[in-house]
């Protein structure tokens, strides 16, 4: 696999995380196992130390030199990223040039890439208008374009996926688009087909940075490489970003033969239901938290109830999911959840200090995390 993308160092806060790797690098990195040979292209400030970088990374490569390093800074896995510098202060540098019977095209903040390939998936990674893949001269036999559900409305200027992906497929002269979806799985469209819609699979933890280029890479091997059809790249390639969730500073590895008959290894997410988020708002940090909760949750295509922060008359809401933000909760909650869960709801918790955990046993069938993106999630998983 050849793989053009970006190399850039990533800063999270809260879980705390700091790594040179961005599109490009994470897609590299994650192919390296089970893609051997997998050769990697991208900018680098500072190319006498990038064969450390492809060593640590495990893939061989090379750089053109950029003149400003790049930085993605994130206050959590789901808040919007600060760019340093800002991207109108970045000096554009020459294209670099790719070619190979597989190539994975990934949109830069500092360059492109022209790509000659047989198969070639592009993920153009900008919620406004792209440049079309054939425009800057690459070539492909069969093309892919991989959006998330927002890139694409948006650079079609229309509302509905179905009339998005039917106008996109024409008019960028692709041969599928697969489209993210979150929580809703991705959905896969061909000229002249009915969509197709493949599932996410559920993780133990979910680490939200970097899922996009973890799905675009694994579908790129799974269908440009091994030769599977697309809908079966993408379910292959969900399937992965669900390992990626659990460990993602891990290469991804084969996949277990699954036979028609024998139930996944993991479990697919049902259609995402309402969700009652229940936490205090007595302090600053508590209000933030359960703005940025909602904010988030509806982000993930979830309903959200929140008496905290709008009347409800508890007694005759309906939900799928009651998420505790249990640090600071007034105890008067936890009932109100426990006749949630007794009528069929699933319960979780975000508990980041051991006295909330204390607190939540008085609770049945309640799952706990310590971290803000997985309990989201969690939230959007239901039975």
């Amino acid at each position: 696999m050849h793989i053009a993308g970006g190399l850039y160092r990533e800063l999270c806060l809260h879980p705390h995380w700091d790594c040179l790797l961005g599109s490009g690098g994470r897609a590299a990195r994650a192919l390296s196992k089970i893609s051997p040979g997998t050769n990697f292209s991208c900018y680098f400030e500072r190319p006498q130390y990038f064969d450390a970088v492809l060593h640590a990374l495990g893939v061989t490569g090379s750089c053109a030199v950029r003149l400003d390093p790049i930085v993605f800074a994130y206050f959590h896995p789901l808040s919007r990223p600060h760019l340093q510098p800002a991207q109108s202060e970045l000096r554009r540098m020459p294209p670099l040039k790719i070619e190979g019977k597989a190539a994975l095209r990934f949109g830069f903040l500092e360059g492109d890439a022209i790509v000659n390939a047989e198969r070639a998936v592009y993920d153009p990674q900008t919620t406004g208008e792209f440049q079309a893949f054939f425009s800057n001269g690459s070539t492909a036999k069969q093309l892919t374009l991989v959006l998330n559900e927002q890139e694409l409305l948006s650079v079609a200027k229309i509302d509905s996926i179905e009339a998005a992906a039917a106008s996109i497929l024409e008019s960028h002269k692709a041969n599928c688009i697969v489209v993210k979806r979150g929580i809703k799985g991705v959905a896969v469209f061909e000229a002249g087909s009915a969509p197709r819609f493949a599932p996410a699979f559920r993780s133990g933890h979910v680490f939200k940075i970097g899922t996009g280029d973890v799905f675009s890479a694994a579908f790129a091997h799974y269908w440009a490489e091994v030769g599977q059809d697309f809908f079966d790249a993408a379910l292959s390639a969900s399937r992965q970003v669900a390992r990626y969730c659990d460990h993602p500073l891990v290469p991804l590895g084969p996949l277990p033969s699954i036979a028609p008959d024998v139930r996944d290894e993991r479990h697919p997410v049902s259609k995402p239901g309402t969700v009652l988020l229940l936490g205090a708002i007595n302090t600053l940090g508590q209000r933030y938290s359960i703005e940025e909760a909602k904010y988030s949750l509806a982000g993930l295509g979830l309903t959200v109830i929140c008496p905290a922060l709008e009347d409800v008359e508890l007694s005759t809401i309906q939900v799928s999911t009651v998420l505790l933000l249990a640090d600071g909760i007034d105890a008067d909650m936890l009932p109100v959840a426990q006749r949630l869960i007794d009528k069929g709801a699933r319960c979780v918790a975000l508990a980041e200090i051991p006295q909330s955990c204390r607190q939540l046993t008085v609770l049945t069938n309640c799952e706990t995390t310590d971290d803000f993106s997985t309990a989201l999630y969690m939230a959007g998983w239901t039975n």
